[in-house]
């Protein structure tokens, strides 16, 4: 167990009261639960992932579903089994990390709930290993509910109990409030490890997994700031308030009076028909012949930091489906850091390439000149080949769990279209991949 999850879970194994009262009729609690009335039913199997000492299980099994509380803390899933019975009511527990759930539980479930590991994975490759271990065990066609805490959460907290921590000069304090200022999550040192998701981050995050997004959300609506004043009140006025908040719930420009975020997502079924802007991309390349003519003569393309020198014309090969491109040398002062390729030719014609899988542009750059932004350069240099050759689109796709390469199509402002499955005789799928994620740079 590496040292943050083992200060985690000592923190959990030591308020597990404090955290089961923690969110006892309080927004945070009552609205999450009316949003999961909404997608829950009785009957339905769930799967609670990091769900504490279980206040969100047992009200799901009080409502007659399956339930399995999963969670990091043993002191956790210890308190959530004696409480159900104590209850009257019968939950199953497992005591793991979310990165291993589809190791750990092995059925398949309705509904997948993954409240609390989002708020202490530091590093975006364990956020990733939670989501796709979490995926994995939903059912196609079922929902998951994913909560973050909100960067602005801080701040929030600040406001209401402790004010003039506005003025500490702790260095996690203060790095904290940077992120705030320059909308960037923070991943660090707070009540524990952990991590406050910057509210612009967190849909192109859950883009990379195979769901349709059903809502991103406010858990404690608008009521936040001023939760203490309001759940003091008559219960008729509490009633309003949460009934007014519930209206509110998906707006946009509300979500930062919220402490908590949560991603509502459908998985996408085996054979789901393609959202209607997809399908009109996929028809525009299928019906497109083979737009080769012949190659080119390229000369070094640079801009004042890369250039690019071509290395190979390669001509394609009918029979094996590959379409003809180029090959080109990465270079920055002299030394060569990378390759890139581009193809050229679309879905019709002789050459009928799966771009769907491989794109059109492909690139690689050695990993000690990684994070220097060679490749977006690259990419941007390969436009001009691509409209002497009459493209005016050009299709890239990667793999579901290369982040840096999602990076690098969101910086040349390429359109994220879907994600789809690979055959299972690609290559990829062989090396354990399931998805790629494809988008569509216009360079019109």
């Amino acid at each position: 167990m590496d040292t943050t999850t083992k200060i985690v879970q000592d923190y959990y194994d030591g308020c597990v009261e404090t955290e089961w009262n923690r969110i006892a009729n309080r927004p945070e609690f009552l609205l999450t639960c009316r949003m999961l009335n909404r997608y829950i039913k009785a009957g339905d199997k769930v799967l609670d992932i990091g769900g504490g000492p279980g206040r969100y299980s047992l009200y799901l099994a009080g409502r007659g579903c399956d339930v399995t509380l999963f969670d990091l803390s043993q002191e956790n899933t210890k308190f959530g089994a004696a409480e159900a019975s104590r209850q009257g009511l019968s939950i199953k527990t497992i005591t793991g990390d979310a990165r291993a759930a589809d190791n750990l539980a092995i059925e398949l479930y309705d509904h997948v709930l993954l409240m609390g590991p989002m708020y202490h994975l530091l590093e975006e490759v364990d956020r990733v290993r939670a989501m796709q271990a979490a995926v994995n065990v939903l059912k196609p066609g079922g929902v998951i509910f994913v909560s973050f805490i909100n960067l602005f959460a801080g701040v929030v907290y600040m406001m209401k109990y402790d004010q003039a921590v506005i003025n500490s000069d702790e260095p996690y304090e203060l790095e904290y409030n940077d992120c705030v200022q320059n909308k960037k999550s923070y991943a660090g040192d707070a009540f524990t490890k952990a991590f406050f998701a910057a509210q612009s981050e967190i849909l192109p995050f859950m883009a990379q997994f195979p769901l349709t997004k059903l809502h991103l959300f406010g858990q404690e609506g608008i009521l936040s700031p001023c939760e203490h004043s309001i759940m003091t009140q008559s219960q008729e006025v509490v009633d309003g308030w949460l009934d007014f908040a519930e209206k509110l719930l998906d707006r946009e420009d509300l979500l930062s009076w919220a402490e908590h975020l949560m991603y509502v997502g459908k998985k996408l079924e085996a054979n789901e028909n393609i959202e209607a802007d997809v399908q009109k991309e996929i028809e525009y390349y299928n019906s497109l012949p083979c737009v080769f003519d012949g190659f080119i003569d390229v000369p070094t393309l640079s801009d004042e930091m890369v250039y690019l020198v071509c290395l190979d014309k390669q001509p394609g090969d009918p029979n094996k489906k590959h379409v003809p491109g180029y090959e080109f040398a990465i270079c920055v002062g002299g030394e060569k850091v990378g390759r890139i390729n581009l193809r050229i030719g679309y879905g019709g014609g002789p050459y009928n390439c799966n771009l769907y899988y491989d794109g059109q542009i492909g690139y690689s750059v050695n990993e000690v000149h990684r994070g220097n932004g060679y490749a977006v350069r690259a990419c941007r240099l390969l436009i001009p080949v691509a409209k002497a050759h009459n493209m005016t689109k050009i299709l890239i796709t990667n793999n579901e769990t290369n982040i840096a390469s999602r990076r690098v199509c969101e910086k040349l402002g390429a359109r994220h279209v879907r994600k789809v499955q690979l055959p299972e005789w690609s290559e990829l799928y062989k090396e354990g991949q399931r998805f790629v994620n494809i988008f569509v740079m216009d360079i019109e």
